[in-house]
C-alpha cells in the first residue's frame, strides 16, 4: 500500500512575496553606490585617501551585482539565487566594514561631502550593514530555503 506523500513539494509551496520583494528591493538600492567611481577616480589623484580605495571598488562591485541578483532572488528558484543572494549580502557586509574602518582612519571623502561631512560616513554603513545581516537571516530562514529548494528541508 502506497501513501502519498504528506510533505509538500515544491511546486506546492506559496511564494514568500513579501520577502522576495523585500530582499529585491534591499539589493536594487544599492545601485546608487555607483558613485564610488569618481572616488577611485579622486583615490588615484591623490585628491582623497587610498584607506578608501579598497571600500570603494567594493562599492562597484556590488552595485553591478544589483540588477542580476535582484533579478534572480524575484524570478528563479533554485541554489543560484540562493547562493547568490547570501555572497551578495556578505560582500556587501564586508564593505560596509570596510568603510567604517576607513571613515575611523582618514578624511570623509570629497564625493561624500568632504571632511566637514560629520559622522555619516560611519553611522550610514553601519546602519546599512545591520539590514544586510537582517538579509541574510530572511534569506537563511527554512521556509525561504523551502522556497528556492536548498537545505535539508527542501
Amino acid at each position: 500500500m502506497t501513501h502519498a506523500s504528506v510533505e509538500p513539494t515544491l511546486r506546492d509551496l506559496r511564494r514568500p512575496r513579501a520577502l522576495l520583494a523585500f530582499l529585491s528591493i534591499w539589493a536594487l538600492l544599492q545601485l546608487p553606490r555607483l558613485i564610488a567611481i569618481p572616488l577611485i577616480s579622486d583615490v588615484v589623484a591623490g585628491r582623497d585617501d587610498a584607506a578608501w580605495m579598497y571600500p570603494a571598488i567594493l562599492d562597484v562591485v556590488v552595485a553591478v551585482a544589483a540588477i542580476p541578483v535582484a533579478w534572480l532572488i524575484w524570478r528563479r528558484r533554485g541554489l543560484l539565487p540562493f547562493v547568490a543572494g547570501i555572497v551578495f549580502f556578505v560582500v556587501s557586509i564586508i564593505d560596509h566594514g570596510d568603510a567604517v574602518t576607513a571613515a575611523f582612519m582618514s578624511p570623509t571623502p570629497h564625493v561624500f561631502g568632504g571632511p566637514d561631512a560629520g559622522n555619516s560616513g560611519r553611522i550610514v554603513p553601519a546602519i546599512q550593514a545591520v539590514v544586510d545581516v537582517v538579509a541574510i537571516g530572511l534569506l537563511i530562514r527554512p521556509a525561504t530555503r523551502a522556497w528556492f529548494g536548498v537545505g535539508k528541508d527542501a
